[in-house]
């Protein structure tokens, strides 16, 4: 095994494995995020729909009573709400680091010589505009408040 063999695959398990972790901590963002926004909105219209009685009735305030305590469909709610929460974010951080995953296989998987090269400078390029776009925002507007 050469150099060039040791140097490509250690770049592309540390760029994969970065990208993965990051796309992870995405989901786990978005999955509470959407789960604790979708039970908010459960408990406020459960709240209001319990808040409205036709009549003042004692059997119908235990009925809804019962029924705001039921926390089984909510329970199945908030568990959809943070696998689908999960799963949008760490899609989205896939799709976010796709250059450096494409880059980091290219690198990893390659068996010529020409094409791991070409992989470690892709997966190193990738890196670097990742972190001029991402850390110092030096392509971003800051320039808010005037109209061009």
């Amino acid at each position: 095994m050469n150099l060039l063999n040791i140097a490509s695959k250690s770049a592309a398990l540390l760029a994969a494995s970065t990208s993965l972790y990051d796309a992870h901590k995405l989901g786990v963002r978005e999955a509470n995020i959407k789960r604790e926004s979708n039970y908010a909105d459960d408990f406020i219209a459960q709240n209001i729909g319990a808040s409205k009685l036709n009549y003042p009735s004692e059997k119908h305030n235990v009925m809804k009573q019962w029924i705001m305590d039921f926390q089984y469909p909510l329970q199945l709610s908030e568990v959809w709400n943070t696998v689908s929460g999960y799963v949008t974010g760490a899609l989205k951080g896939v799709l976010l680091n796709a250059g450096t995953l494409a880059f980091s296989a290219l690198a990893f998987f390659a068996k010529k010589d020409g094409w791991k090269k070409a992989g470690v400078a892709g997966l190193g390029l990738s890196v670097a505009w990742d972190f001029l776009t991402n850390s110092t925002n030096l392509f971003e507007k800051t320039d808010y408040l005037r109209k061009k």
